[in-house]
């Protein structure tokens, strides 16, 4: 239902359709399964909620996998987002996001959205990590969107740190000398961080930190509990089977909150390449 209503949010800020997607699935994972009798009205009523929050929604039944069958769309150009729920509320506590939603995550080519089950839906504060590179810049961007159009705050995450070749350099330095190296670094890290948000529509608060990637973004995520994390380096481009980068695989299962995940331009998704 969270899902559902966030997707209707971003439908209507955008023109865009919503398609309800229902997967008749054994709960044991064995098989399709005959969809129950109060599916369709459940759905119905979905839609007409989903109509008041101003989307176009419909919805459709499938005889699939649920992380294949949205899998399958975005392959066949059928959905610009994905929009799932994080984990179910039945679910074990500690497991922070469920077994289908992280096989959208890994697999699905297009940007995927996962909406943690006790989500306000407000995005009164919108954290976007970035490496700079250009699938980071697009997150960026549909951050300072979604907090253009929540009246919220964005904060911009950029770890750096020293290049292998400038740490081995700088083992014969005088401390002096290693002072004057990383304050270097560290201004050239920040020119490049205001050189990738200048053409925003929002003013972001930039958080510029020294430190391994991951770790940062975590510990960020701790200490202000952002309502949404955007993530744009989520996966190791032009290969199949490498679904996700490393910093998405240590960073997705130790946060709670909703979080929006985009794949670079040459991602091979395995369900195609297969």
């Amino acid at each position: 239902m969270r899902a559902a209503r966030q997707a209707a949010w971003v439908a209507s800020r955008v023109g865009a359709k919503v398609t309800l997607v229902h997967a008749a699935w054994a709960e044991d994972g064995t098989g399709p399964a005959e969809a129950p009798p109060e599916a369709e009205a459940g759905l119905n009523d979905l839609c007409m909620l989903m109509g008041a929050d101003g989307a176009r929604a419909s919805y459709e039944f499938v005889t699939a996998h649920p992380w294949h069958a949205l899998v399958t769309r975005a392959l066949e150009g059928k959905a610009d987002l994905v929009i799932v729920g994080k984990r179910s509320s039945s679910e074990r506590i500690r497991r922070r996001v469920g077994s289908t939603s992280m096989r959208v995550l890994r697999y699905c080519p297009a940007p995927v959205w996962l909406v943690k089950p006790d989500h306000d839906l407000t995005h009164r504060h919108v954290l976007a990590s970035t490496d700079l590179s250009p699938v980071s810049e697009r997150a960026v961007e549909t951050a300072a969107w979604i907090t253009s159009k929540s009246s919220g705050e964005l904060h911009v995450l950029h770890a750096w740190n020293l290049t292998g070749e400038q740490q081995r350099d700088s083992s014969g330095m005088a401390e002096n000398e290693y002072k004057e190296l990383v304050e270097e670094a560290r201004a050239q890290a920040l020119s490049a961080l205001e050189h990738s948000v200048s053409g925003l529509e929002t003013d972001p608060e930039l958080q510029l930190e020294r430190g391994i990637a991951h770790q940062q973004i975590i510990k960020e995520v701790e200490e202000e509990h952002p309502d949404l994390l955007v993530m744009g380096s989520l996966s190791v481009g032009g290969r199949p089977g490498f679904h996700m980068g490393t910093v998405a695989e240590r960073v997705l299962g130790q946060v709670d909150e909703s979080i929006l995940a985009f794949k670079p331009g040459d991602f091979v998704c395995p369900v195609a390449a297969g």
